[in-house]
């Protein structure tokens, strides 16, 4: 007999509200408490832009063509690198920003350059120099592209003429840092509309919404497309390579790129491994109050998107975590492995069911086929975190920290965001491109 579903607490509704409603204190300070609307000023787009990461550069290319559509004033905020524990493993994501950037400008009808490099902090820090300086004079936009590409190549950046004071330049970006953080984030290659958060390009269409809703944008167009052919993947595809999937139970965007992996399974043309890990935060790294709330609210955007149920929440971190991945052990071949994932992932983020709880788990894995009795077995003779170790090595040895996360051959990529690269890589083998 098939376990009932378990009813949802009332925290899952308190956290759906929380994940569904804007924080309100945000949008007030992002438009002056008042007073801008007081004084009959339209809002303000904000960029903050990091010099030398990746997809700042990549935002601050659509700069000329806001500039041409908008009825709003857009203010660049140049700031420096995010706080240590906002940024884990700072030298994998760097590495894996740059690489990003440089597989999907083409796709976006932008410019990274071809074999790009790390930048060092001191042309970093000259080059925000430089930028301040240029964002005072209303020529950020005009300057920035020559930065950034002496940047990436690895070419000297000059010290401003007249040379700004070392102190004031890093007040001036710990401002805009402070700012920041008071609106609820913590990354570069943002833009700020009305205390909401919206990614570099790839939040470019939801950013779009918000200007026509508020009546700010010219013309029909949008403003970005993405043209998948264009994507400049690494050479070396091959229909034999197996595409590993990175998951983790605790990750909100796991949940929409495990649906998107099982749609594609019984389609996809070689073999697939599944490898969940632990959760970062069981494995040492922190995960700020901020840093939690701008994930699930924008998961909730994109599940909204796609038509996805999110929001009735129940936290599986610890036990939850722990049994889910022991459970995985038990599962029979990559169709139930799927299965057990996208069953957990519901349940976890949409339908507040505690996995800690034997009744939560049991629906869980009866909904993914699986024999409750077996299942209690495992749990009895404790919890088996072998495969999730032996994964987060494999994590780590492909230059890679969190997930969702995808191998496919010699393409490595992060996030839900990036699903499409796989596919257009799935595509091009097909084609024998």
């Amino acid at each position: 007999m098939s376990a009932q579903q378990p009813r949802p607490p009332l925290k899952a509704h308190v956290a759906h509200w929380l994940i569904r409603h804007q924080n309100s204190i945000h949008r007030l300070r992002a438009r002056g408490f008042g007073l801008d609307a007081l004084r009959g000023r339209p809002p303000t787009l904000e960029l903050y832009y990091e010099p030398g990461d990746p997809h700042s550069h990549l935002a601050a290319q659509l700069l000329p063509a806001l500039g041409e559509r908008l009825r709003c004033p857009v203010v660049i905020r140049v700031v420096g690198a995010p706080e240590e524990a906002l940024y884990p493993e700072a030298d994998k994501q760097r590495q894996c920003a740059l690489d990003d950037a440089g597989m999907v400008a083409p796709a976006y009808g932008l410019s990274f350059p071809a074999q790009a490099v790390l930048p060092d902090a001191p042309s970093r820090q000259r080059a925000a120099a430089t930028l301040l300086q240029a964002a005072e004079a209303g020529r950020f936009a005009e300057v920035e592209p020559g930065i950034a590409q002496a940047l990436f190549r690895g070419e000297a950046i000059a010290v401003p003429d007249p040379s700004p004071d070392a102190d004031a330049v890093a007040q001036r970006l710990a401002e805009n840092g402070r700012r920041r953080a008071r609106l609820g984030h913590y990354l570069p290659g943002m833009w700020q509309f009305n205390g909401v958060w919206y990614w570099g390009v790839d939040r470019m269409a939801h950013l779009e919404a918000a200007l026509r809703e508020a009546g700010l944008l010219q013309g029909e167009s949008p403003l970005l497309r993405c043209q998948p052919e264009a994507a400049r993947l690494p050479e070396g595809l091959s229909a034999q390579a197996p595409l590993e999937f990175f998951y983790s139970f605790r990750s909100p965007y796991s949940y929409l790129a495990a649906v998107d992996v099982q749609r594609a399974q019984a389609d996809w043309p070689g073999p697939m491994h599944v490898r969940p890990v632990l959760p970062m935060v069981m494995r040492g790294l922190k995960v700020p109050a901020r840093k939690r709330m701008y994930i699930v609210r924008d998961t909730y955007r994109e599940a909204q998107r796609r038509g996805l149920p999110f929001g009735l929440v129940a936290d599986p971190v610890g036990a939850g975590a722990e049994r889910c991945l022991t459970s995985f052990t038990l599962a029979g071949g990559t169709t139930q492995q799927l299965a057990l994932l996208v069953s957990a992932s519901r349940a976890i983020w949409s339908q507040g069911v505690d996995v800690a709880t034997d009744a939560g788990l049991r629906a869980v894995s009866e909904a993914s086929g699986m024999d409750w009795a077996t299942v209690r077995a495992k749990l009895d003779d404790g919890m088996d975190l072998t495969q999730a170790e032996a994964n987060r090595q494999a994590l780590f040895a492909a230059g890679l920290w969190g997930v969702p996360s995808f191998r496919y051959g010699p393409l490595v990529t992060w996030g839900q965001d990036r699903w499409w690269l796989v596919e257009e890589a799935r595509r091009r083998v097909a084609a024998g491109v």
